[in-house]
């Protein structure tokens, strides 16, 4: 019996280290921030102009909530630990921009068919944006949000 619960936990554990949201990565850091800002998705509409705001309104319906970090200080260093983070978490990579010393990524964490969480990394100028949206979107999602732009 003893060994059944080992099993089973060292299952757990290790389907959790694997599925690691944006969010935790959030609270470890958000200490070490400049700027930190964590809001319901329906609260975002008055950061928003009306153009931006309908643009992005199919996604802001289906999420749950934003997180937001801004490094100034050691941006490399954290820009480099959200890079581990990344690389042990299961988000994948869908596009990275880079020029120069400035560079933008997009990550998205998927289960079953649906896009549970989608994190943006942005560095410039010696300074870290992260943006993580916690989500659910499908591809039809995604598919109408790319033709209606």
């Amino acid at each position: 019996m003893k060994k059944i619960i080992l099993i089973l936990s060292v299952v757990f554990l290790s389907s959790c280290a694997t599925r690691t949201s944006f969010n935790s990565f959030y609270q470890k850091n958000q200490k070490d921030a400049d700027f930190s800002l964590g809001l319901n998705a329906s609260l975002i509409k008055p950061f928003l102009s009306g153009e931006d705001y309908e643009d992005v309104k199919p996604i802001l319906k289906k999420a749950k909530h934003i997180r937001i970090l801004v490094f100034s200080e050691n941006a490399e260093r954290k820009s480099d630990k959200f890079n581990t983070f990344i690389k042990k978490s299961d988000f994948e990579k869908i596009i990275k921009i880079k020029d120069d010393d400035d560079k933008i990524a997009f990550f998205t964490l998927e289960d079953k068919n649906k896009i549970k969480e989608v994190v943006l990394e942005i560095y410039s100028d010696d300074d870290l944006v992260l943006l993580g949206l916690k989500t659910n979107l499908t591809q039809k999602d995604i598919d109408k949000l790319l033709d209606s732009n």
